[in-house]
């Protein structure tokens, strides 16, 4: 591997059959201090990476014996560091696609300005010296096997969570999970069966929020043929399938009274009744829940049955928001980063230093969930085998400064008040804004500028948020649609 690049020491190999824009190439390049390698054809370029180590490579598309995309995977295997642009008068969706796919840090269409080309390669050499720093990193990846239930962390408060799940794992009691959202609730749910009595059983989950109120008692306690419309056959229930095991009702805060008291009634007795059936039927399951909302102020508000809460509220665990165990960050991300290299059967990549900095510093309101999502991103974005910050989100790298809500959220009332709006007056552009806008976009109407300004900056404001945005505008959900689509194929980039 060629040591780390300067700004004007950098080995640059030229991969082209054009022998004038080769010349040309040289010329610019030698003359910013760069040590130029040229090639007429693929098969001498990827020898030529072999021996010379470049640190970036500018390669045609379209030449004689091999494709610059054929060419491209090659050098993936040659110089796995080199930051390749691909040169191509010919810009199909394929080739933009391929070009990516197999790694080139950018592309260019023929022709080209020059200097432009010169400024991407700068780039691509800041890019080079970035990834290079970052390989030095020392840190070691984690093994996923140590964490085969998938509950990964070291901190204090996660040392207190898996202590709470082998304190009522063996026993056959209730458990109630409470954190926000994203915090790993199902996790611990499975955790708590695997190591229980009733392992070699059914384990099942229920989201309680997903299912429509019409149809969560069929789902949970089953129906008998002809209970209601459409009941064509009988149908087992989730209680009824998880006789022997443990059965996870998440988001139980979201459930119906009606429905509370019949869940009341399967933990008393041990026992449901189908829909539509007359008979009831004996069943032995573990009952686990789980909740973000505050249990206790809705039971206040009537809204949730204080003696279901007192049957659920056995033995709690509660888990803590990633912002408050921040110190888990690296072990979570060396374990999604191993998980999904072996779900594609590569080597893992790696996360630099100032791309961790960037993700220990941000709050992580949606939790691990949201952690794994940037994660996956990253994953795809980077070019080379390390994560650098710029491979990150911008609502990481500059987080708004908005309240975090607490870990258990207080229960709203029954008739919710609405989101206070965003002030109007914070949406409209200013004039001279305004008269810069029609000018660049082929004469535009005022009203039609500020118009789609208004929607992009609610948009924006709402962070995508189509119905607030509608509210705030003034117009109904459907008009607003009709205006995003408009605005997008003009080519204005709006929030989603």
């Amino acid at each position: 591997m060629s040591a780390t690049p300067s700004a004007a020491n950098a080995k640059v190999l030229v991969i082209d059959d054009d022998k004038d824009l080769r010349y040309s190439l040289r010329r610019a390049l030698a003359g910013l201090g760069h040590t130029v390698i040229e090639a007429d054809s693929g098969e001498t370029g990827v020898v030529a990476a072999k021996r010379e180590q470049p640190d970036v490579i500018l390669l045609d598309n379209r030449m004689g014996g091999m494709t610059g995309i054929e060419t491209l995977q090659m050098l993936r295997g040659a110089q796995p560091q080199a930051m390749v642009i691909l040169m191509t008068a010919f810009g199909t969706t394929q080739t933009a696609i391929e070009a990516m796919k197999f790694g080139a840090y950018d592309y260019v269409m023929k022709p080209f300005d020059q200097a432009k080309l010169i400024a991407l390669v700068d780039k691509a050499l800041s890019a080079r010296r970035d990834l290079a720093a970052a390989t030095k990193s020392t840190r070691t990846l984690v093994n996923p096997a140590d964490y085969k239930e998938g509950i990964v962390g070291s901190s204090e408060p996660m040392q207190e969570v898996l202590k709470s799940i082998g304190q009522v794992a063996a026993s056959d009691a209730t458990v109630l999970i409470t954190g926000e959202s994203g915090t790993g609730k199902e996790l611990v749910a499975r955790c708590i069966h695997q190591h229980s009595l009733r392992a070699k059983g059914p384990f099942l989950a229920v989201n309680c929020a997903a299912i429509p109120e019409n149809l969560i008692e069929s789902e949970l306690f089953g129906h008998e043929k002809g209970a209601f419309t459409g009941a064509a056959n009988q149908k087992l229930g989730k209680f009824e399938l998880c006789d022997g095991g443990t059965i996870f009702l998440d988001e139980i805060g979201d459930m119906s009274l009606p429905t509370q008291t019949k869940v009341l009634r399967a933990i008393q007795e041990g026992e449901i009744q189908r829909v539509g059936g007359t008979t009831t039927v004996k069943v032995s399951v573990r009952l686990v829940a789980a909740t973000n909302k505050d249990l206790e102020a809705m039971v206040t508000t009537r809204q949730f049955r204080e003696d279901l809460y007192y049957r659920l509220n056995v033995f709690r665990i509660r888990l803590p928001a990633l912002r408050h165990r921040k110190g888990d960050v690296p072990l979570l991300v060396d374990y999604m980063l191993q998980r999904q290299a072996a779900a594609k059967k590569v080597k893992p990549k790696r996360l630099s230093n100032e791309a961790l900095d960037a993700l220990l510093a941000y709050d992580w309101p949606g939790n691990v969930r949201e952690l794994e999502n940037v994660v996956q991103r990253a994953n795809v974005l980077a070019k080379g085998e390390t994560i650098l910050p710029k491979d990150l989100p911008q609502d990481v790298l500059n987080p708004r400064k908005t309240p975090i809500a607490p870990a258990a959220a207080v229960a709203a009332p029954v008739a919710a008040a609405p989101e206070a709006p965003v002030p109007v007056a914070g949406l409209i552009p200013a004039y001279d804004t305004i008269y810069k806008q029609c000018r660049v976009n082929d004469g535009k109407s005022i009203l039609t500028v500020i118009e789609m300004e208004m929607i992009r900056r609610a948009m924006e404001e709402t962070r995508g948020n189509q119905l607030r945005s509608a509210m705030i505008l003034g117009i109904n959900r459907s008009t607003l649609k009709k205006r995003l689509i408009e605005m997008r194929e003009a080519g204005i980039k709006v929030f989603t």
